[in-house]
């Protein structure tokens, strides 16, 4: 049954790119720097129910330092592990940067891959429910989106940029809780090939422009949805990252603004299997003035 739903959703998306891409892709990527489209299968409920999830991880976490430990020790063997380089970063498990000036929030970082190294080297996880169902929540959410990638590349003729012995673009998924006192001064580049913003509790707060040769805080600005947040749908925004420059393809800058509530968001990253970034100056990014 989970496969056949996985099929269906991934069907769904397929489909759903196939009409977005009326106009090329590389188009919208240098006029607006980004293409949505509607995900009809994972809405606000889905995601509602992993930020839920993540909480009752934090909380187990924050109260039990020994564990929070042991999941950065595992991080620690992931990323001397060959699985890591089809990954291409060491950006892996928890980070809680509740407590951090300037950054006031709490992340993890899930793959599949790193999910299976837990599993088989650290059975004793397997008796702590909150990981487990928060493991679990994230590659039942992730599963489908490494379709999405694929469609992607294809469409702007970069399908080689996936290839590894594994078949399948290398997703980094990413779930942050940005915390009421959390504060951003200044846009930032992704170090990815493409990532996706599958849902966010307030969407209004994402701000980007396409890129160009420079700019200003006047360039930046939230995209006009056509698609919403409801229960059973969402909005879900495709950008470039980084590690397309060899394609003269050029990363869209974004930043979340500060807000004086809590707020989750979801990202999925494609990134390169074993890649080495190159070195490239990209335009410098303009500070907000915080008041």
């Amino acid at each position: 049954m989970g496969f056949q739903k996985t099929l269906s959703l991934c069907f769904f998306l397929s489909i759903a790119f196939q009409s977005l891409f009326s106009a090329p892709l590389i188009e919208q990527f240098k006029h607006a720097g980004y293409a949505e489209f509607c995900d009809k299968r994972q809405g606000a409920a889905a995601f509602n129910s992993l930020y839920a999830q993540f909480d009752e991880l934090i909380a187990f976490l924050q109260s039990n330092p020994v564990w929070a430990q042991k999941l950065q020790s595992v991080k620690e063997r992931f990323i001397r592990s060959k699985a890591r380089n089809y990954y291409s970063t060491d950006f892996f498990g928890f980070y809680d940067e509740s407590k951090r000036e300037g950054r006031r929030q709490i992340s993890f970082y899930y793959s599949i891959h790193f999910h299976e190294f837990i599993d088989s080297y650290y059975p004793e996880f397997s008796q702590v429910p909150e990981i487990v169902r928060f493991l679990e929540a994230c590659r039942t959410i992730q599963q489908p989106y490494g379709d999405v990638f694929e469609e992607a590349a294809a469409e702007l003729g970069v399908e080689t940029i996936f290839a590894s012995k594994y078949g399948s673009p290398p997703l980094l998924f990413k779930v942050v809780k940005y915390l009421s006192s959390y504060i951003a001064t200044k846009p930032h580049y992704d170090g990815s090939a493409f990532s996706l913003f599958l849902d966010s509790t307030d969407s209004q707060s994402l701000l980007l422009a396409p890129y160009q040769s420079s700019f200003t805080v006047e360039d930046f600005a939230s995209p006009p949805r056509e698609f919403s947040r409801q229960e059973d749908q969402n909005s879900i925004l495709l950008i470039p990252g980084a590690l397309l420059t060899d394609f003269f393809i050029y990363p869209t800058p974004h930043i979340v603004l500060q807000s004086e509530k809590s707020r989750y968001a979801a990202v999925a990253f494609a990134m390169r299997p074993n890649y080495t970034p190159q070195k490239c100056e990209f335009s410098s990014l303009p500070r907000f003035d915080i008041d």
